[in-house]
C-alpha cells in the first residue's frame, strides 16, 4: 500500500511538470502542511464586502462597480462583465478590491472562491454578501487558495459548518478556521498555472461544441 501511495502521489508531481528526485520529492511531501486558513491571510485580510442600504440597482453613471452573487457564472470560475454600477460617494478606499484578492460566497448553498481580476480601469467592490480574503502572496498563492477551497473535503467542512435553515451562511470564524494544505509556493505556483489551463480548455471546448451545433443547424435548415 506504501508504494502504491508514493507511486500515485509522484505521478501527481510528474503532472505538474516537477521532475524529481525521490528526495525532493519526500521533502515537499514533508513540506507540505495543513494550517487554518487565518495563517495565511495578511492582517485585516478577511472582511465582509460593502454594505449597501436597501436594495442594490445599477446606476449607469456610477463611479463603481459593485459584484454580487449574481454575477458569478455557473460554475464559479469568472465574474460577469455586466456588473451595477453604484455611486462612490461614502465609500472608503478599503473596499476597493485588488488583483488577488479571493471572493467567497459566504451566504447560500454554493460557498465557492475565486480570484478577483481587474479587467476595467474602473474601482470595483464586493457587496456584503462575499467575504474578501487577502492571503500573504510570499506565503500563498491566492489561485491555489481559492481552487483548494472549492474542492470537496472544504466543501464537506462547509457542510458541518454552516449556520441557518431556509438561508445557510458560513460565519467569519468559520473562514478564517478552513483547512488548508499548503504545499512549497513552487508547487503552489504549478497547480494554479495547470488549473488556469484546464480552465481555458474547458472554455474552448464549449465553445468549440456551440460552433458545431451552429454549423449542422444551419446545414439543416439549408436543406429545407
Amino acid at each position: 500500500m506504501h508504494h502504491k501511495h508514493y507511486a500515485k502521489n509522484y505521478l501527481v508531481i510528474l503532472t505538474l511538470g516537477l521532475y524529481l528526485h525521490p528526495n525532493h520529492y519526500a521533502y515537499i511531501l514533508m513540506k507540505s502542511k495543513l494550517i487554518d486558513l487565518k495563517h495565511i491571510i495578511t492582517k485585516d485580510g478577511l472582511s465582509s464586502g460593502y454594505s449597501v442600504r436597501g436594495k442594490i440597482s445599477n446606476n449607469p453613471n456610477g463611479e463603481v462597480r459593485i459584484v454580487q452573487l449574481k454575477d458569478f457564472n455557473d460554475d464559479y470560475t469568472a465574474i460577469d462583465d455586466k456588473c451595477f454600477r453604484i455611486s462612490a460617494e461614502k465609500i472608503k478606499s478599503k473596499y476597493y478590491l485588488k488583483n488577488g484578492d479571493i471572493l467567497f460566497t459566504g451566504k447560500g448553498a454554493n460557498n465557492f472562491a475565486i480570484v478577483y481580476e481587474c479587467q476595467a480601469n474602473i474601482p470595483t467592490i464586493a457587496s456584503s454578501a462575499l467575504f474578501v480574503i487577502k492571503v500573504d502572496k510570499e506565503i500563498a498563492n491566492p489561485n491555489y487558495v481559492s481552487w483548494y477551497i472549492n474542492q470537496n473535503k472544504v466543501q464537506n467542512y462547509f457542510k458541518t459548518n454552516e449556520t441557518g435553515t431556509y438561508v445557510t451562511s458560513i460565519n467569519k470564524k468559520t473562514v478564517e478556521e478552513i483547512p488548508v494544505v499548503l504545499p512549497p509556493l513552487q508547487v503552489q505556483n504549478k497547480i494554479a498555472q495547470i488549473t488556469h489551463l484546464r480552465l481555458k480548455e474547458k472554455q474552448l471546448n464549449t465553445e468549440i461544441t456551440d460552433l458545431k451545433n451552429k454549423l449542422i443547424t444551419n446545414q439543416l435548415l439549408n436543406l429545407l
